[in-house]
């Protein structure tokens, strides 16, 4: 149900009056680092515009209030959205951008606010040259006018800060700050501020539960060519974690004191991407230089210890989502028995928590049936989901958050006869993921060129999928990590990573449509050598690390070519031996393990 705007608005723009006379006010998702995903208290856009997808951006002005966001959203804030608001349809032929839209329809000397802790270096300069071009002044509100409306606003999280064990991390913390100082060696500065969250959580072996699904806290770090000073709520520290953190020669400081001690850094300061615009201002511009996080490049590539970690959690956690689908498959059948998508999703959670390292999961689970599938990021919720209909395709994408990995996973599935129109959409979903899984490629290509590889099989009949088809993964860290991607169109970025050996992606092609279906089929791969070729290793190719059955009864093998089928049976095979192990050692059901190796057999 759409959540009622009206007086929230009135109360924004009689704040956007008196704070200099703004004609628009523009609210990002995003926190002061630029998270994808954030606490409670920084969901500034979903509480004034009732739309809660990831991604979007709400811009209001004094007679109308607009938000953006990209196609894996627009039902959703359709939906979400009441009569107050339009929806702009990011990234599609004929939308413009935020600041495009701004420059075309207000006039010369209006005022466009933003609060600047939660804007990006690359945001904030797109937008004041944009406005700045059409006589348009971009405001930096120290004051977040949202904040100021929002009455009982959740505080900022107090959970405490916890150690990943070198038994998972596989590096200690003197040799991810000596990595990192070489790098800024390499690019001529004296320090670095780090912003993101996963950035700061990776190079001190710290996690935390600040944020939902993703194990980190809220801090910022600054390291130098001798020093390393940690801001965070020292609240948050236990003796112990204070002991290791002055033992790795890092200093503790107050969250807020960053943007006070910025002003005082001496030499060229490196300012990664995910910088927030107030950092950025307080640093004088000669020192300022921006770029790719150096933390991000060498997070992006596993080591032995955390590639062995994500390969075994991905077992685990594909013998819980098979289990799911048994009891699924089984449940639905029976007279009487009503299982809603809640319900389900509830169920895979609970699968998954039974499994050795379990901490949480990494996503909220989208477990919709029927029309519920084509909303591409839907979150069930119960008294407005639907039953899951054993006559009607049901998609699953899931993940969890385990000590030694991270996993994220969709199966698609008919829990009855699926039509053969069905069936022939998604043989080509399938299709398409077992062509990127196959693709052998020079060491540095950008997942950009291999993106067409995922779509052709439906393109080849005029279908399509309004996301991206892979992003990188963190080990128990963010599900969704940068800088490496598989994505296309006008998605690609010049800040994109080339993917290496040691890479963590997930390989997800999918296909919609709105009040009927949707399908995807998603997998984790690891970017590996590949014997290919006369020299060994001087090519790459994905190895799937996801264990879990594709639905044999939505696939027709006369799309498919022999080399699809020869994969498919190989992939199958592993899952059997995999996941049946687990099932042994566990004692599961001989029922379980029958219906495993059925989900299995070779095509």
């Amino acid at each position: 149900m759409a959540k009622k705007t009206g007086q929230l608005l009135s109360k924004l723009r009689a704040l956007m009056k008196s704070h200099g006379q703004l004609s628009a006010y523009i609210i990002p998702s995003d926190d002061a680092h630029m998270s994808e995903y954030v606490c409670e208290k920084f969901l500034r856009r979903g509480f004034i515009s009732g739309f809660t997808g990831s991604a979007g951006t709400a811009v209001v002005l004094m007679e109308k209030a607009l938000l953006w966001t990209d196609g894996r959203y627009f039902l959703q804030a359709e939906q979400q959205m009441d009569e107050n608001w339009g929806l702009m349809k990011a990234f599609m032929p004929g939308t413009p951008s935020e600041e495009e839209w701004l420059a075309a329809n207000l006039s010369s000397n209006d005022k466009v606010g933003i609060d600047p802790k939660t804007c990006s270096i690359t945001r904030f300069k797109t937008l004041k040259k944009q406005l700045g071009g059409a006589g348009i002044e971009l405001v930096s509100v120290k004051e977040n006018l949202i904040d100021l409306v929002w009455d009982d606003a959740p505080s900022l999280p107090d959970a405490p800060v916890f150690l990943h064990s070198m038994k998972y991390a596989g590096e200690d913390v003197p040799s991810k700050l000596e990595s990192v100082r070489k790098q800024l060696k390499s690019k001529l500065c004296s320090s670095i501020v780090l912003s993101a969250l996963d950035d700061i959580a990776w190079t001190y072996n710290l996690r935390g539960n600040d944020v939902n699904y993703n194990p980190v806290f809220y801090s910022f770090a600054v390291i130098d060519q001798s020093t390393s000073t940690l801001y965070v709520d020292e609240s948050k520290l236990s003796t112990e974690i204070k002991e290791y953190l002055s033992n790795a020669s890092t200093s503790i400081k107050p969250y807020d004191e960053i943007y006070s001690d910025v002003k005082n850094l001496e030499g060229r300061v490196f300012l990664p991407l995910s910088t927030n615009a107030a950092i950025f201002q307080a640093i004088d511009e000669k020192n300022r230089v921006g770029g790719m996080s150096p933390v991000q490049e060498l997070k992006a590539i596993k080591n032995e210890v955390e590639l062995e970690g994500m390969r075994n959690c991905h077992i685990r956690d594909g013998a819980a989502l098979t289990e799911y689908l048994h009891w699924l498959q089984t449940e639905v059948q029976k007279p009487g028995v009503v299982i809603d998508e809640v319900d389900g999703a509830d169920k895979a959670e609970l699968l998954r928590s039974k499994h050795d390292k379990y901490v949480s999961l990494s996503f909220d689970t989208i477990s919709s049936s029927g029309a519920n599938g084509a909303v591409i990021h839907y979150k069930p919720e119960k008294g407005s989901c639907l039953q899951i209909d054993k006559d009607d395709i049901y998609l699953c994408d899931s993940g969890a958050q385990y000590s030694d990995g991270t996993t994220d996973i969709t199966r698609t599935t008919h829990l009855g006869e699926p039509t053969d129109y069905h069936k022939d959409c998604f043989t080509r979903v399938m299709m398409g993921h077992i062509d990127l899984a196959m693709a052998v490629f020079p060491p540095g290509t950008k997942g950009t060129c291999l993106d067409c590889l995922a779509r052709r099989p439906l393109w080849n009949v005029g279908l399509n999928y309004q996301h991206g088809t892979g992003h990188g993964v963190g080990s128990f860290l963010n599900v969704h990590e940068g800088p490496c991607r598989i994505s296309g169109g006008n998605r690609m970025s010049k800040h994109e990573m080339g993917l290496k050996k040691g890479m963590i992606l997930s390989n997800e092609p999918g296909y919609y449509e709105s009040g009927k279906f949707g399908m995807r089929l998603e997998s984790l791969v690891e970017v590996v050598e590949t014997s290919v070729g006369p020299e060994k290793g001087k090519h790459l190719t994905f190895n799937t690390i996801t264990m879990a059955p594709i639905e044999r009864k939505l696939i027709n093998t006369k799309l498919m070519t022999a080399g699809q089928i020869d994969w498919l049976n190989h992939y199958h095979l592993t899952v059997r031996e995999k996941v049946g192990a687990v099932y042994e050692e566990l004692g599961r059901s001989q029922e379980l393990k029958d219906w495993l190796h059925a989900m299995t057999e070779p095509m």
